[in-house]
C-alpha cells in the first residue's frame, strides 16, 4: 500500500459516487483525485452533466479492470417532458418542435412495451462518439449534418412509474452505450408528440447502487471518501471465479504464467464459459483476470494484478 502526504492510504479499488447535477463525469473524478491522490484514476459510463447518481470510479491498479465494470447494465429513473423537443435531447438544449398532441397512459404503457429487449439505438447528435475523427457534439455546435452511427443495445425492462400530463417518469435497465435521452425523443416520436428528458437519475451500475455511493458535498472529506473504497476482488465479484492457492502456482502467475496442469483442469470447468474469469488467491486476494477460451480483440489472455 502507498499513503499520500496526508496519510491517506492508496489502494486499487472501486469507489462509489453520486454525482450531483451540474458536474461532469471528469470534473467529479477530478476532484476525488486531488482529494485522495490516487496515482491512477478514472469512471466507467459517462453521466451528462444535468444528470446524477451512480458514478463509478477506479483508482490505481483498478483503472485496469474498468472495461468489466464499464459493460455493466445499468439502471435509469427519468422524467420525459412530452410535447417539447430540444436539440439535445434533454432540457438543457435548445427547443426546435412542439407539439399539442396528446394520449392516454394506457397508450404510453404499449409504446414503451415496444422498446424492451433488443434494440437498434442511433447515436444522439450532441454526443462524444467520433465521426471522421470529429466529436458528434463539436460538428452539431457548427451546423454540420452527418450520419450519425447506429449502436445494438438491450432494454431489459422499461416500466413506467408515474404519468400526469406533460411528464412521466420511468425505470429502465439497459445494457451499457444506451442514450436514456435518445430513447426518451425516440418514445416521443412513436406516440406523435415529440419529447425531451427533463431529469435523469442513474440508480445502479451492476451490483454498485446509491446506497453504497459517497454524496460529494462539502462535508466530503479524505477519510470518509477513502473508507468507502471497495477493493478490486469484491468489486468484480460478479465475475466466476478460480481458485488458485498454490504458492508455486502463484510464483508463475506473478511472471505471468499459468501452471499447465493447473489451467488444464480449469479450462474443464469453464469449457462452455466464454468470457473472463477471477483467479483468487487463497487469502481472497485478485491475482488476475483470465480468459480461458477467448480474449477481447487486441487483448491478451492473462491480466495480472498486485497480490
Amino acid at each position: 500500500m502507498d499513503q499520500d502526504t496526508n496519510g491517506v492510504e492508496q489502494t486499487g479499488g472501486v469507489l462509489i459516487l453520486d454525482k450531483p447535477e451540474g458536474l461532469t463525469s471528469a470534473r467529479a473524478a477530478a476532484k476525488i483525485k486531488k482529494l485522495l491522490t490516487p496515482r491512477k484514476i478514472g469512471h466507467t459510463g459517462t453521466l451528462d452533466p444535468f444528470a446524477t447518481g451512480v458514478l463509478v470510479l477506479c483508482l490505481n491498479e483498478a483503472t485496469r479492470a474498468a472495461d468489466q465494470i464499464t459493460k455493466l447494465n445499468k439502471v435509469y429513473k427519468s422524467t420525459l417532458r412530452f410535447g417539447i423537443e430540444t436539440d439535445s435531447l434533454d432540457r438543457t438544449g435548445k427547443v426546435i418542435r412542439q407539439s399539442a398532441i396528446t394520449f392516454c397512459e394506457k397508450d404510453l404503457i404499449e409504446v414503451l412495451q415496444t422498446f424492451s429487449g433488443a434494440c437498434i439505438q442511433t447515436v444522439p447528435r450532441f454526443s462524444a462518439v467520433r465521426v471522421d475523427g470529429h466529436r458528434l457534439y463539436e460538428l452539431s455546435r457548427k451546423g454540420i449534418e452527418v450520419e450519425r452511427p447506429e449502436r445494438n443495445i438491450y432494454i431489459h425492462s422499461i416500466a413506467l412509474q408515474s404519468f400526469k400530463w406533460p411528464e412521466a417518469e420511468i425505470e429502465v435497465c439497459c445494457s451499457k452505450g444506451t442514450y436514456i435521452r435518445q430513447l426518451a425523443s425516440d418514445i416521443g416520436q412513436k406516440l406523435g408528440s415529440g419529447a425531451h428528458l427533463s431529469a435523469l437519475r442513474r440508480t445502479s451500475v451492476g451490483p454498485f447502487t446509491l446506497e453504497r455511493a459517497i454524496r460529494m458535498d462539502g462535508g466530503t472529506c479524505a477519510a470518509s471518501a477513502a473508507a468507502g473504497i471497495i477493493r478490486l476482488n469484491e468489486a468484480l465479484s460478479h465475475l466466476p471465479t478460480a481458485l488458485m492457492g498454490n504458492k508455486k502456482f502463484l510464483g508463475l502467475l506473478r511472471n505471468g504464467q499459468l501452471d499447465p496442469e493447473w489451467e488444464k483442469k480449469q479450462k474443464e470447468c469453464f469449457c462452455a464459459y466464454s468470457d473472463v474469469v477471477r483467479i483468487v488467491t487463497g487469502t481472497n486476494q485478485l491475482a488476475a483476470l483470465w480468459w480461458p477460451n477467448s480474449a477481447p480483440s487486441g487483448s491478451r489472455r492473462l491480466r495480472v494484478f498486485p497480490f
